[in-house]
This record gives structure tokens, sequence and C-alpha cells, in this order.
């Protein structure tokens, strides 16, 4: 059961946000069809999920300023992957274990219930990292779980750099694979559970071979036509996004790579996540925004974008084919055709 400071503090955080800034308005920078916060900063996509036949999308967001700080969950929904509406804030830091902030995580439909699975972050003395559930009947008010952290502590094999859990079923079991390094290793450990309450390790499921990254953050696994699908947001010099393609034995619990590739070429794209439609299609959404650099639109109060939505397919080569999905046609008007001559040859697009 959420606590009333959890209440409160999620009305006050959805309130703010509603209170329109001319400067967010106004702002040259924003975006026509993307996923944007109203005002504040937004980084990580959480919980994407489409849930009794809406797509829901939640995000690492900060409702109170245009730079990083102590995150909460923003909401959005739609019926079309196109147009999205804001809703209600639906989580904020607000008990002993998520004090620095409700971190990245997923949603997974339990039996009719919505339930949020996300990172707790508790910054006292030093970073902690744990794992807590938080649940909605109506898919928009979250209840946190009373006897959260539902996994209180890493494993010898990782480290308090101990995030990101990405929930699945397979079968009749939940499995969840959280991001770690050690050692300057970076590694995803996998959980199985029946319940979602009570998490057993089952150890590391694939670590770097000194190559990708010192910490793997946001890993997502899932299955695409054969294969085993393994996306790593590794953290090193360069933070662009890689896959894998291999295997996943439920017995042993170990993933066996195959092959790794970029995921894009973009070096502001960054902790994508995927998740699998009613329809069957993998779909993914990533943040881009420009780190490690001048954000324009910070000065206007607001910071962050999601990418469009984008299906995932297999290849003959086994290589991801990535392409936006169908639905964002609907956002063209007017055909035009331009035509130009360039030595001798017709152009025409």
């Amino acid at each position: 059961m959420t606590t009333i400071n959890h209440q409160e503090l999620v009305k006050k955080a959805s309130e703010y946000v509603e209170q329109p800034l001319k400067t967010v308005i106004n702002d040259s920078h924003r975006l026509a069809y993307h996923i944007m916060t109203p005002r504040g900063w937004m980084n990580d996509p959480n919980g994407l999920i489409q849930f009794n036949g809406d797509y829901h999308v939640f995000y690492q967001h900060y409702p109170y300023d245009s730079k990083w700080g102590p995150m909460h969950w923003g909401h959005v929904v739609s019926s079309d992957l196109v147009h999205w509406k804001h809703l209600p804030i639906a989580l904020a830091p607000s008990e002993h274990y998520d004090t620095g902030g409700c971190f990245s995580g997923s949603a997974v439909d339990n039996n009719g219930t919505l339930t949020l699975i996300y990172t707790g972050h508790e910054e006292q003395n030093f970073p902690k990292e744990v794992q807590c559930i938080a649940t909605s009947e109506d898919g928009i008010h979250f209840l946190k779980y009373e006897h959260n952290p539902v996994i209180s502590s890493p494993p010898p094999e990782g480290s308090e750099d101990f995030r990101d859990p990405k929930v699945w079923k397979h079968d009749e079991l939940w499995y969840m694979v959280v991001g770690t390094g050690k050692d300057e290793v970076g590694k995803a450990l996998l959980y199985q559970s029946a319940d979602l309450i009570k998490w057993e390790y089952r150890g590391v499921l694939a670590e770097s071979d000194g190559s990708l990254g010192y910490m793997w953050e946001c890993p997502d696994l899932f299955k695409l036509q054969e294969k085993y699908i393994l996306v790593l947001s590794p953290m090193k010099d360069g933070w662009q996004n890689r896959y894998l393609v291999g295997d996943l034995s439920y017995e042993t619990g170990k993933y066996t790579k195959e092959a790794e590739h970029l995921l894009d070429y973009g070096f502001h794209f960054y902790a994508p996540q995927t998740f699998e439609d009613e329809s069957g299609r993998r779909i993914l959404i990533g943040w881009m925004d420009m780190w490690e650099t001048t954000m324009p639109s910070q000065k206007n109060g607001w910071a962050g974008a999601m990418t469009l939505p984008r299906e995932l397919t297999l290849s003959e080569n086994g290589t991801l084919r990535i392409q936006p999905v169908k639905e964002l046609e609907m956002l063209r008007k007017n055909e035009y055709t331009i035509r130009a001559y360039h030595s001798n040859m017709l152009y025409q697009g």
C-alpha cells in the first residue's frame, strides 16, 4: 500500500507540470509529434506496454527544473502510437528506499493489474539501489508495494550500481534482467519469480569481454523470431547503444552471444526500451537529447524527448531491421514530387 506522502507528492508534481510555461509553449525547439514533457527534465523511457488496448509510455522525469534531479515517473498514453496524452505523474520519490529517485524500470500486465518494476535509489551516506514494484488497477494511479523493496541488495557478482529492471513472462514464471558492473566489467543479472514479489537470483546472464563498458544500464532481453536479442546501454567512452544476438537457456540462466552490433549511429540516443504489442510487433522507443553539450531548451524550462516508435525485425543475416511504425503514415499530408537534373540523370523524390 502506498503512503499518504506518496499520494501528496504525486499530486503536487502533477499539478506543477500542468501549469503552462510560455517559454515552453513558444520555444522553437519544441517538436511536433515526439513525446516530450510539458515542462522540466526528461530522460529514459520506462514501462513501455500496451495495456487494455492503449499504449503507455512512462519516463524518467524531474518536474521542478530543466536539469536532472530526483527522478519521478512521467506518463503518457496513446491509442495509435502517434497522438499522446499526458496523464498524472505515476511515481514520486517518497520512501526511504527511493529518496534519491524512482529510477528506470519496466511494466507488465499481471492478470489485469498494471505493475511497474523500478529501481529505488536511496541516497544517504552512499547510493544504494534496490528493486521495487507499484501497481494500478486503472492504469493511472499507482500504489507502491508496502513491503518494498522486493530485491533489497545486489548479489556478490554485482555492485551498488544495480538498476533498470526489465521484466517479462516465460511459461508460468516471471524473469528480470538487471544492469550492474563490478571491477570495470559491465554485467546483466538474471532473476526469476512466480509472483513478482519473491525473486530468486539465477546468476550473471552475460557480461562484458572488456570492450563493452564498465556498467550496463537499461538491459533489455527479448526473443525475436528464433533469436534472443540483448540490448545494452554500456557506460563507456562514446555511450552508444549495442545489441547482442544469441540464445538464452532458461535452464542454466546463461546467454550465449553469437554477434554484436551497434544499435543506432546517433550519439544522442540512449536507454532504449522495447515491448511487444497485441499484434506481436516488437516496438522500440529511446531517449534523445544533447548531453555533454549545450541543451538550448533548458533555458526555456524543459529538456529531452523520445524517439519515434520503431518496429524491430530480424533480417536473414542476423541483424536488426529498424523502421518507424506504420501508424506514423497518418502524419503524412500532401504529396510532393521534386524533380532535379544532375549529370544527365533524373532524380525524383
